[in-house]
């Protein structure tokens, strides 16, 4: 499933990051917090690091950072 941010402008990315660094900041307080018009709740709180993760994912590839990183485990001798 791909990233339902990535194509929009920077502007409409930077607005909704700034919206869910609010909502995560205020449940992070145990507080609830309403986001264009739904109710969220500490329950919510993995949802939405997940999409801030997914709208700085689309910021890095709207102004062009898509390095690849790749990680390598060793395990055993």
């Amino acid at each position: 499933m791909g990233n339902p941010f990535t194509g929009l402008d920077a502007a409409t990315l930077a607005t909704l990051k700034t919206a869910y660094v609010a909502a995560l900041l205020a449940l992070a307080k145990n507080q609830a917090y309403s986001l264009n018009g739904r109710s969220l709740t500490r329950s919510n709180l993995s949802e939405v690091k997940t999409t801030l993760g997914q709208i700085t994912a689309a910021q890095q590839i709207e102004s062009g950072d898509t390095t690849d990183s790749t990680l390598i485990s060793f395990t055993g001798l």
